[in-house]
């Protein structure tokens, strides 16, 4: 039988050309009315309308006319349609089948061929729903969810349903399951959530309909949905996967993270997602955390937030890996969020040795980590960690020891002897024993300790003691009974250890004396234990370093001291051996140690360190390479392991308890070929998957890498045991192991860990080779394994593994020979055995090889990758690395002992001196030795390194520190490649200049010296100076030419070449590069110089010595034209140059160059104020480093001696001074003037940090050192400014008042003079005092008492009492405690009493002095101000601070609080103009006192209580009326007062900050927050712009602010929409002058706009508030705004769906909304009360009389005689507006209640429209138009009100006797349309029915319609237009009636022109008034 679809299709688009024409169709198949439930069934009818989706366009099927079924229709009404009717068929198919389900024809869809093809297809099915369902709301969306057999069908609707507006249609609108709810919403969600809740992904069916699509073929389709999904609504996506109960897909674990990093990073809507989030699904939001920690672990302090933010700390802190946890909670403890220590006693408890060694690895991780960055200043990858977390750590963990397993123990020894590098400070932990150990905490020693220590190494240094004596003085402290004496002792061994880092600058005597020292300490046993471990440690490095350097030297010294002790430590002495130079240097003590060696048998490291003292540092690893390099690149980088697991999944493993472990255990040790199936089937009862990782990792490590003998045997068990996921396991451990053993330095010198490699290499081949599986290219590309080791000179371990891999093909059927992967890495072993030069055991390992798997290496060819592989800069032979050391500047090894020093020396210490060491043999040779082939042997310059610049932005340094070396590399070549020629051309142009000018210059100059000097100043300037400017373009080239040469050989390629990187690199270092070109030109212009002039030093030396007579170059004094003819300072004369001629010379040093030396130079050449500078003797440099003499710039250095005269001498000159202060000093007083004469000394250099930094480290010490006031002042002020020439000193300055560790500082007068003169923050002194008090620092309290005592309580005050609130908080918990001292309780007692002086009683007593008490309450608020701003503000100090006014009585005074108030406000206005008019002012700090203000409403609002206990809240409500009434009260008068001056903007910011403020605490001012908000109302209410023009910007914004109009209108039950609809009517009557006005100025334009854009607002958000209130609105609204009219009048509810009003044939009669009676809260009667209009209204309409009623109706709607309102029009226009209403709501009532049969007719005569007809005829022209507009403005959404005055309208139109009355009715209709949109509803849908309808014959009207050209064209286009929209009835259309006004600009044109035409019979004023009004639209919109 042929289907209707079929039938339809082959019909073609005719076939729904007409109702008839379906019905012939349906009859053909037999179809007919008495049939239909059988014949035309549910399937029949989804199947046609699935084929009209699909072939909704483009179908050619049989020409309908050509078939016999459409006998008798018209062909022409066949050809017509373009498409379905789908319409017109379920109209058909309705009346056919009215009992249709249309919940099953949606399920029939769901058939093999059917798809949704576009938009249009989606739109068919949809409008068939329309006509079944009468609503589309009621879709039923069920069918289309759940599984499909169609899975490609049903993802196509869905596809393109979810594209449909929400407004037209919604997937979510029947869902039940929505992602998320108003229900239990918070503030914030409700904000959010309607903006959400629209959308189509507010679906949960949805999501998981789409997610099971996914599984199938339909992945990446579903994929894409779900990428745009995560664009539009990130929040719903997951959310809603959040809530799906289903197993987890692929798609939704790839979906899920990328969503949750999405709202970590920091989302607009995180704060309302994250919590949801955890609500709904903890695992997946830990799983983001954890993903944001591994790829990021410097957000830390981000993922700490979101857990505070979730509230879930403690429950993350729980998560594993551990790792992440242990992180999480250092961090935590650090902001006080957890006790730490009760957290790891918690752990360790309950997970045992397990944590343990998780918390070592982390520990260990992050100390290597701070090393990394203190050596090369790297940039943080992690939050490091803080010394006192490193303790507390060391602590807990040490308290566990005895229970720890051995390993663990061992690493914990490791770990602290790492620490002790990492943080030196715990050097000086002390625990009960002898030398301390982990578990103390950080000492510090107080001051008489500190002076003692220094003064014995003072005495030591200058010889007054001798080391022996220092040493029994140490012995003897260390053994004394008295705690000063050992605490003396602790300090200098503390001290000396602490120096360590300094030791390279110490002039060669004192570090003579520091290593004889040194190593009699450890000869003698004064150090032991962990301090003899540190000793060794440093001893050790020291002699790594070069053999040229300090360190070295320190080294060699300190180890002859202690040579007898070698035998205890054997270990010790093979480390030793393996120094390479220690041979060459010191061959006495190499010969010493390997006599030991062959006495003493070898011994472990476990052995060693059992059988001596060395205490927790000291181990096996101890000692060895520094601590690995995390972030370093492996050497091997081909073997790379897979993850097993994710972030995600890492939890959910774990170490079985111990008795599962023990039978596990048990069961490996026991299982054998024989009882394999018993043990394997007891294994899989024990093995859970949670313990693969722990299992994996003992088979591993503890079995396969030691029992070779028994793989065999493991890998049946493992393959016996049949789990698939624990052989990937194994697999992974095996891998993991071998990367580090390759890796491992270890491996290179131990065979035994050679053995292990090789174990597993076998273990590796067996489980994968010998079973057939390959081994992946990724996880070990064995040919590169093999590359890498060659390049790295590590073929000793990588062959011998890759052996031991290959012989497992013996076993293996596919990886035999020739296997082309097998034969290819055979081939390269065949390379590196013939021509690689190897060793004989290697060799032998490979013919083993062969041997097994039964090849002849003589028949394998030989690849050429190594013959072809070019050699590389960096990572050719390993050793070349190891000999950089030793090479000296020139590139040649030196001899040993030899020293690479320049001609000036190199003086440690200085960074002259190290610059010198790098440039000095430059000068004199720099060719570098070239290695054989030509490439050349590392770098030119070594020392050069230490100075490059790396910026930390740049990633491919922290990826590939390697690379760094490749810049030094660039850079020294540059230079080498262009030194010579520069060097020689610059010298020798400086030269021949100052050869010429000096022996001009110095013609009578007798002392060759002085010449000599001036020629050096000259020639080294000029030098250095052409040398820098002619280099620095050809080193640029250069130095990107060789760096991107290098990167090339390194593996980059064009395309991946770091541009931007290698331009920064290259910029960075430029100057550096250039300061080397000075250097060497300088050096080297010395001799040249010296050469070119000897002849003249010689000629005046014999003149010198043979006569007395005044010298005279008669040579060149002849030559000279000019010496004549110079003027008097200038001319030569007897004697040679004066003082001022030779300054001349001078100067030149004082020449900046164009390329300063690099900023870490400076900071080497002067050390800030952290170091010790006390107690040192001359010579030696300062404990903790200072700066040293030596070969500076000679500037500098001449600097240094001025300096330190003048200083001595101010200090000699203030001790005799009688004064006490600075002022009282004389102008030209000596002080004066040496005061003048340092700063003028200071501000001379060029390099003005360095110098200030050296200058104040002697002006500090004098500072602290003398006691006077005016000693006090002048250092003070000489500290001052310079702080001032120097940013970086004032910084360093702040560091070490602040946090040095020096109780010297807690000097108060000092600290006083300190503050008086800023050079600190009072705030950031009070937050460190406060911290260090909490510690428990007795001297801290006592000095920050007395300190607070000084500033608060002793006049003159310097600062207030919130200032130090920290601090006093801080005191009086100790005072609690018990545990202040006296001098804490005297300040705390001092304060009661000062603020007792502050009470109320007090303030009222001075009633008199007013003045007195304002100060007072200034005061206060000035304090609340700095509270409030202060950096550590808090909720708890703005408690404190409410509680002292309450406890004050500020506010229960009647007579004080208002007086306070108004204080506070006069305060914050009057502080915003001063500040505002200051220049230079941040824009925020003139705000800082409004906004402070603001927040004290808010708070003594919430702190506030009824005085009597009985309501709280009406207590509260009247406090915010007081308070909002005197604010007003203050601007209404500083608005009187100022008038055209008035300032609005702190007003509008303190009312802008109040709202917000009220917002931030909604949660604790409820139930009295909305209250709140209505008595802000009324404020704005008096505020209004009618009173205060000038506050009239500020109020429009504050009463649409966002936290004022949403909540009064959001309110519960409507019940503060009056308050809102008040503000908006006082805004309409302020405007509507301004808008009658003829034109419009820019301010009330800008107000306009302002208006529009809240309506705007209105109408999207809040669209029934202007429907309730529309009379008010439009009652005060001006005619002439018509738009601002419409967009109110255009408002309907948001539950309701008009129909398109362009609808052919629409019947708004059948509406069901037509019949109700809209929402009116406006009081329309009001208007009508005055004159007893209303009653006489009421009277009429009831009766019908009387008759005069009507005939005075007309002048009771005008105005008294002679009046004329302020709108200028003689009626009473709010009197009209309200009668029009109040007859038409009464007219509605009286047909209502009239019983009628069937629908009651709209309009009837009767006394309503008595009313209606007899103003519209007896009024005149200009009341007539009010009376229709009145009527006009009640056409709105379709109602009752609606229905009823468009008939009355229309009902006017047909019935009128005068064409005026109709013509104005047209005017006021079209005038409304004409405008931009929104229109009315009602409105068009009487202008349609008018102008279509014949019965009202408008196109007739010919008068008026036709008066002139330009009136008839404006109706042409507008009928066109209409009829247009009519006929393009289409589905977009349907739901916006988007009215396609054929070109709205020229029917506005033409209204424009006609109106003139239209009106031409009105009165003149009339007519003036029209046009005006249309100008304004025109001009405004």
């Amino acid at each position: 039988m042929v289907s209707i679809a079929a039938l339809m299709r082959d019909l073609g688009y005719g076939a729904t050309s007409s109702a008839g024409t379906v019905v012939k169709v349906l009859e053909h198949l037999s179809i007919s009315p008495a049939n239909a439930s059988m014949t035309l069934s549910d399937e029949e009818i989804s199947r046609t309308i699935a084929m009209m989706a699909m072939t909704h366009t483009g179908l050619t099927g049989l020409a309908g006319s050509e078939s016999s079924i459409f006998k008798g229709v018209d062909p022409a009404d066949l050809q017509r349609p373009t498409t379905w009717d789908v319409e017109l068929f379920m109209s058909v198919v309705l009346e056919l089948r009215p009992d249709l389900d249309w919940f099953v024809v949606m399920r029939k869809l769901d058939v093999p061929d059917f798809v949704v093809p576009d938009g249009q297809g989606l739109k068919i099915i949809l409008d068939a729903s329309k006509i079944v369902l009468k609503d589309l709301y009621q879709f039923p969306i069920g069918a289309i969810f759940g599984r499909w057999r169609n899975e490609r069908g049903q993802l196509a609707f869905l596809k393109h349903a979810i594209q449909v507006a929400p407004e037209l249609f919604s997937l979510n609108q029947t869902a039940p399951r929505r992602v998320v709810t108003l229900e239990g919403a918070n503030s914030a969600a409700r904000v959010l959530i309607p903006a959400l809740g629209n959308q189509a992904w507010n679906s949960l069916d949805l999501i998981e309909t789409l997610i099971l699509l996914s599984e199938g073929p339909l992945y990446e389709d579903v994929k894409a949905v779900f990428e745009n999904a995560s664009q539009q609504a990130p929040e719903l996506l997951l959310l809603g996967l959040a809530q799906l109960t289903i197993p987890w897909n692929p798609l939704m674990k790839e979906l899920a993270p990328n969503l949750v990093m999405l709202f970590l990073g920091g989302h607009q809507n995180s704060n309302f997602v994250l919590p949801k989030l955890w609500q709904l699904s903890q695992p997946l939001a830990i799983s983001g955390l954890l993903h944001l920690y591994s790829r990021d672990p410097s957000s830390l302090s981000r993922i700490l937030d979101v857990a505070q933010e979730m509230k879930a700390l403690s429950q993350i802190l729980e998560t594993k890996p551990f790792s992440f946890a242990i992180d999480l909670a250092a961090l935590a403890s650090r902001r006080d969020y957890l006790n730490l220590e009760k957290w790891l006693q918690d752990h360790i408890r309950q997970e045992g040795d397990v944590f343990i060694k998780a918390c070592l690895e982390f520990l260990n991780e992050k100390v290597t980590s701070q090393i990394l960055r203190q050596e090369s200043n790297n940039v943080q990858h992690s939050v490091p960690l803080s010394v006192d977390v490193v303790v507390i750590f060391l602590r807990i963990l040490d308290s566990h020891a005895s229970t720890m397993s051995a390993d663990n123990s061992d690493f914990l020894k490791e770990i602290f002897s790492t620490c002790l590098q990492a943080y030196p400070r715990l050097t000086n932990m002390t625990a009960g024993g002898e030398d301390g150990g982990p578990n103390g905490e950080p000492n510090s020693f107080s001051e008489d300790v500190e002076e003692e220590a220094n003064t014995h190494y003072e005495k030591m240094y200058k010889g007054e003691l001798t080391i022996n004596q220092v040493v029994e003085l140490l012995q003897r402290f260390k053994a004394s009974a008295n705690q000063r004496e050992v605490d003396v002792y602790k300090c200098m061994i503390h001290n000396l250890f602490d120096e360590y880092t300094f030791f390279p600058r110490y002039p060669p005597t004192q570090l003579a004396i520091t290593s004889v020292l040194f190593g009699a300490l450890i000869q003698n046993q004064v150090v032991t234990g962990w301090a003899l471990g540190i000793a060794l440690r440093y001893v050790l490095e020291a002699l790594r370093q070069p053999v040229d350097s300090n360190l070295f030297r320190f080294g060699i010294q300190a180890l002859l001291q202690f040579q007898p002790r070698l035998s205890e430590w054997p270990q010790y002495c093979s480390l030793l051996m393996q120094i390479p130079h220690l041979h060459q240097a010191s061959p006495e003590i190499v010969q010493f140690i390997q006599t030991l060696q062959a006495q003493t048998p070898a011994q472990t490291g476990d052995d060693m360190t059992n059988q001596n003292d060395l205490g927790w540092p000291f181990n096996s690893r101890s000692f060895n390479d520094p601590p690995r390099r995390t972030n370093e690149a492996p050497v091997f980088t081909a073997l790379k392991p897979d993850t097993l697991v994710d972030a995600v999944d890492i939890q959910h493993y774990e170490v079985p308890n111990e008795a599962t472990q023990d039978k596990i255990l048990f069961i490996i040790n026991n299982v054998s070929e024989g009882n394999l199936d018993a043990k394997v089937s007891e294994s899989k009862t024990l093995l859970k998957e949670v313990h693969f990782r722990w299992f994996s990792h003992y088979i591993v490590v503890k079995r396969a890498s030691i029992e070779p003998n028994f793989h065999g045997l493991y890998i049946k068990y493992l393959d016996a045991l049949e789990m698939s996921n624990l052989q990937r396991h194994i697999l992974h451990e095996t891998y993991s192991n071998i990367r580090i053993l390759l890796n491992s330095e270890k491996t290179l010198t131990s065979s035994g860990e050679r053995s292990l490699l090789k174990n597993l290499g076998t273990w590796l081949g067996g489980i994968t080779l010998a079973k057939n599986k390959p081994i992946k290219h990724k996880n070990l590309a064995v040919k590169e394994l093999l590359l890498e080791g060659y390049d790295s000179n590590r073929l000793i371990v990588v062959i011998p593994f890759v052996c031991k891999v290959l012989e497992q093909c013996n076993a293996s059927k596919v990886f035999q020979p020739p296997n082309p992967w097998l034969m290819a890495i055979m081939k390269l072993l065949a390379e590196l055995y013939h021509y690689a030069e190897l060793k004989l055991n290697l060799k032998f390992e490979v013919e083993v090889l062969c041997k097994n798997i039964k090849l002849d290496i003589k028949d394998i060819p030989p690849t050429n990758l190594l013959r072809e592989r070019p050699l590389k800069a960096l990572g050719g032979a390993g050793d070349l690395f190891r000999n950089f050391a030793k090479l000296s500047v020139s590139g040649a090894a030196t001899e040993p002992g030899a020293a690479a020093a320049g001609p000036l020396g190199n003086v440690p210490g200085t960074a002259a001196g190290a610059l010198a060491a790098t440039t000095s043999a430059v000068a004199q040779q720099p060719a570098v030795a070239a290695a054989p082939g030509g490439e050349e042997i590392g770098v030119g310059f070594p020392n050069l390194a230490s100075y490059i610049t790396f910026n930390p932005n740049l990633p491919i340094f922290s990826a590939q520190p390697s690379l760094k070396r490749i810049v030094h590399i660039a850079i020294d070549r540059a230079i080498r490649e262009i030194i010579n020629p520069v060097v020689e051309r610059s010298v020798t142009i400086a030269g021949i200049a100052t050869r010429e000018l000096v022996l001009k210059d110095f013609a009578l100059e007798p002392d060759e010296a002085k010449m000599a000097k001036a020629a050096h100043m000259m020639v080294q300037s000029l030098a250095g100076s052409l040398a820098g400017v002619s280099s620095r373009e050809p080193l640029r080239v250069s130095m990107m030419s060789h760096l991107r040469s290098l990167l090339v050989q390194n593996g980059f390629t064009e395309q991946t070449m770091p541009e931007q990187a290698v331009y920064i690199i290259v910029a960075d270092n430029l100057d550096l590069a250039c300061s080397v070109m000075e250097k060497a030109a300088s050096e080297k212009a010395i001799p040249e110089i010296d050469e070119h002039l000897q002849g003249a030093y010689h000629t005046r030396r014999k003149h010198r010595e043979r006569t007395g007579q005044p010298y005279y170059d008669m040579q060149v004094y002849a030559a000279s034209r000019y010496p004549s003819t110079l003027p008097e300072p200038l001319r030569l004369k007897p004697g040679g140059l004066s003082l001022q001629q030779f300054r001349v010379y001078e100067d030149f040093t004082r020449i900046a160059r164009h390329a300063p030396a690099p900023q870490e130079m400076n900071e080497r050449a002067a050390r800030p104020f952290a170091q010790r500078t006390e107690g040192r003797p001359e010579g030696a440099p300062p404990m903790g480093g200072g700066m040293e003499d030596g070969n500076a710039a000679l500037s500098l250095q001449q600097c240094l001696e001025k300096f330190l005269n003048l200083i001595n001498e101010l200090e000699k000159l203030v001790q005799q001074s009688a004064e006490s202060t600075l002022e009282s000093l004389p102008q030209q007083h000596d002080i004066r003037n040496n005061l003048r004469k340092i700063l003028v000394l200071a501000a001379q250099p060029f390099n003005r940090d360095e110098v200030a930094l050296v200058f104040s480290q002697k002006v500090v010490q004098l500072l602290y050192r003398n006691e006077s006031d005016l000693s006090r002042e002048i250092y003070t002020h000489l500290m001052e400014r310079l702080c001032d020439m120097s940013k970086r000193l004032a910084k360093e300055v702040k560091e070490w008042l602040l946090y040095h560790d020096d109780e010297r500082k807690y000097n108060v007068p000092v600290t006083v003079a300190i503050i008086q003169a800023r050079l600190l923050s009072v705030p950031e002194l009070d937050m460190q005092l406060a911290r260090l008090m909490d510690n428990g620092r007795t001297p801290v309290v006592d000095f920050a008492a007395r300190l607070i005592q000084r500033c608060l309580l002793e006049q003159p005050h310097i600062a207030t009492q919130n200032d130090f609130f920290n601090s006093i908080e801080v005191l009086s918990k100790l005072a609690a405690r018990g545990t202040a001292t006296e001098t804490a309780i005297r300040l705390l007692e001092g304060l009661k009493a000062k603020a007792a002086a502050l009470s109320i009683n007090n303030l009222t007593a001075r009633d008199s002095e007013t003045g007195s008490v304002r100060d007072q309450l200034a005061i206060l608020f000035t304090d609340w101000v700095r509270i409030y701003h202060h950096p550590a503000s808090n909720e708890k100090s703005h408690a404190n601070y409410i509680a002292q006014l309450q406890q004050q009585g500020i506010l229960r005074a009647e007579s004080i609080s208002p007086l306070f108030f108004r204080v506070c406000t006069e305060i914050s206005v009057d502080t915003y103009v001063r500040t505002k008019g200051t220049p230079g002012v941040l824009p925020v700090l003139p705000f800082q006192a409004v906004d402070a203000f603001g927040r004290l409403i808010v708070l003594l609002v919430r702190y506030h209580s009824d005085p009597a206990g009985v309501d709280h809240n009406h207590a509260r409500l009247n406090l915010t009326a007081k308070i909002l009434s005197i604010i007003v009260l203050v601007l209404v008068h500083s608005h009187e007062q100022k008038r055209t001056t008035f300032n609005q903007r702190p007003f509008f910011r303190l009312f802008s900050t109040l709202l917000n403020d009220l917002h931030q605490f909604e949660q604790h001012l409820q139930p009295i927050y909305i209250p709140i908000l209505s008595a802000v109302s009324n404020t704005f209410h008096t505020l209004q712009p009618s009173f205060l023009p000038g506050f009239t910007f500020s109020w429009l914004q504050l009463v649409s602010h966002r936290f004022f109009m949403p909540k009064l209108l959001l309110a519960e039950n409507q019940k503060f929409w009056p308050f809102f609809q008040r503000l908006l009517v006082d805004l309409f009557k302020f405007l509507g002058p301004f808008l009658r006005q003829s034109g419009m100025t820019e301010t009330t334009r800008l107000l306009y706009k302002a208006t529009l854009r809240i309506l705007l607002v209105l109408l999207h958000d809040f669209p029934e508030f202007l429907c309730d209130f529309h009379f008010s609105f439009v009652d005060v609204i001006p005619h002439s705004c018509i738009q601002l009219r419409n967009l109110i009048l255009s408002a309907f509810p948001r539950n309701m769906r008009l129909p398109d009003p362009f609808t052919p044939n629409l019947k708004v009669d059948l509406l069901p909304e037509i019949n109700q009676p809209p929402h009116v809260l406006s009081d329309y009667t009001s208007s009508l009360i005055s004159n007893n209009l209303k009653q006489d209204v009421e009277a009429y309409l009831r009766t019908r009389a009387p008759a005069s009623f009507l005939a005075d109706l007309r002048q009771r709607l005008m105005l008294p005689d002679g009046a004329v309102s302020e709108t200028g029009t003689k009626y009473n226009v709010p009197a009209i507006n309200s009668l029009v209403l109040f007859v038409g709501v009464q007219a509605i009532l009286q047909a209502q209640a009239r019983p009628t049969q069937g629908a009651p007719a709209p309009i009837a005569p009767g006394a309503p429209m008595d009313i209606f007809q007899t103003l519209v005829v007896e009024l005149d022209t200009e009341g007539r138009y009010l009376v229709v507009s009145a009527i006009a403005n009640q056409l709105r959404y379709p109602n009752s009100h609606t229905h009823y005055f468009s008939c009355v309208l229309l009902y006017l139109f047909a019935e009128a006797n005068q064409e005026i009355i109709q013509e104005q009715i047209t005017r006021v209709l079209i005038e409304r349309l004409i405008v931009n949109r929104p229109h009315p509803y009602g409105l068009l849908i009487t202008f349609i029915e008018l102008i279509r309808n014949p019965r009202y014959n408008f196109w007739d009207h010919t008068n008026f319609i036709r008066c002139s050209p330009e009136i008839e064209r404006l109706f042409s286009s507008v009928a066109r237009s209409i009829n247009q929209s009519l006929t393009r009835y289409d589905f977009h259309q349907k739901h916006c009636y988007d009215q396609d006004l054929n070109n709205d600009n020229q029917i506005i044109y033409h209204y424009h022109t006609a109106l003139h035409h239209l009106f031409k019979d009105n009165n003149h004023h009339d007519k003036g008034k029209y046009c005006h009004d249309l100008d304004l639209i025109y001009t405004c919109l």
